[in-house]
């Protein structure tokens, strides 16, 4: 089998004004994403998913890693990664950033393809499930009155959620008041996290760790810059609450930083970012060897979320994993039979690779080829 093309897919579905949502990201006015397709000549085609700058990332997929690939047999993943990454990927773009983007997609169309060459799911790829499911919880709770995000929460404890995550990051007074009132409103049988999005300096996160810790929060998210290694070291061993990362780091060996400097408890790759699937499972490895569970990152696409499912039922350090439940036509319309979470739990789809089969009248609604927007910078909070 050879790889015969590579080609890629922009796409971006606006969302009315009651469906956005506000953090320290910025305000969410549509959702888009970057799909990427590998063809070989028997007739076999895999998907890839990629997070960032379609326009950006469009360019170096067709001009880097396409010449790269085509005419090489699709199936010695681990090999095609490597000499992408070394040979290519770190030389052009540097050892992180939208160069492992681009190659994270092109991955999960890889596997996507092996599977489909053997027959066989990738969480069997992967070694066979450890679990049949995995917990999730929710992300959709933002900065509102507290009473309103108190009704989200209970809303999604009907629903069979046991855990969901608090944006905050805004004001710490209000952050605080509203991860209190949640915590009262939705009792100790519910699992609170709080995601800071990058929205606090040390000396702000200190006190913030302090009130949700009181509250039982499971972790505080990107507290702090996410260069910051030493901030969050510090953090990690004054602040007295578990410390999650990952969303914005590129490799092992991003991760690798903050582990051996004591900076993290719970790892969060995105699989459509961080190198794709056999780089979160060198992630994976490498937490596993420090004792650390890894927690997926899953704000994109329905593909990537099929990835993630694949990963997270096949890793045994996998622990409960994101699902983001605000408005996402490119999660809920892109694939012919979508995804769904059921009591709180997950499982991945049971066809062949990634077993899933993308929508063909969603991709023609979705189509899209002008610029992204990019969100304004916003000053960490510092008292």
């Amino acid at each position: 089998m050879r790889i015969t093309d590579i080609s890629t897919i922009r796409l971006r579905a606006p969302l009315v004004p009651e469906r956005q949502v506000h953090s320290r990201s910025g305000q969410r006015t549509h959702r888009s994403t970057l799909l990427v397709q590998v063809d070989t000549d028997e007739g076999i085609t895999g998907i890839g998913s990629c997070s960032g700058n379609g326009a950006t990332i469009e360019v170096m997929i067709e001009r880097v890693l396409k010449p790269l690939l085509v005419g090489k047999n699709p199936l010695p993943i681990e090999e095609l990664w490597e000499t992408s990454y070394f040979s290519s990927v770190a030389k052009e773009f540097g050892s992180r950033g939208l160069g492992v983007v681009a190659l994270s997609g092109v991955d999960i169309a890889l596997w996507d393809i092996l599977g489909k060459a053997k027959g066989e799911p990738v969480f069997k790829l992967l070694g066979g499930g450890v679990r049949e499911q995995i917990r999730v919880y929710a992300t959709a709770l933002y900065p509102e009155e507290p009473a309103e995000v108190v009704k989200k929460a209970l809303a999604f404890k009907q629903r069979g959620f046991r855990a969901a995550k608090i944006k905050v990051g805004f004001h710490l007074a209000r952050d605080i008041k509203i991860v209190r009132a949640v915590r009262a409103g939705v009792e100790k049988d519910f699992t609170l996290m709080t995601d800071a999005n990058q929205g606090y300096t040390l000396k702000v996160a200190l006190k913030a760790a302090e009130a949700f810790a009181a509250c039982g929060a499971a972790f505080l998210e990107e507290p702090l810059f996410v260069e910051d290694i030493a901030g969050h070291a510090s953090l990690k061993a004054r602040g007295n609450m578990p410390i999650a990362l990952g969303e914005n780091l590129h490799t092992r060996y991003a991760f690798e930083n903050f582990i051996v400097r004591r900076a993290v408890d719970v790892l969060q790759p995105d699989v459509a970012r961080a190198g794709g699937i056999s780089e979160v499972v060198q992630i994976a490895a490498l937490a596993a060897s420090h004792g650390l569970s890894v927690s997926f990152h899953t704000w994109g696409d329905a593909v990537a979320l099929a990835a993630s499912l694949h990963l997270a039922v096949a890793l045994k350090n996998s622990g409960i994993m994101e699902l983001d439940c605000t408005e996402n036509p490119l999660r809920g319309e892109l694939l012919k039979e979508s995804i769904e979470a059921r009591d709180g739990f997950m499982q991945p789809p049971k066809g062949p690779g990634l077993g899933i089969e993308l929508d063909p009248s969603a991709l023609k609604r979705f189509a899209f080829s002008g610029t992204e927007e990019l969100s304004p910078w916003q000053r960490a909070l510092s008292a």
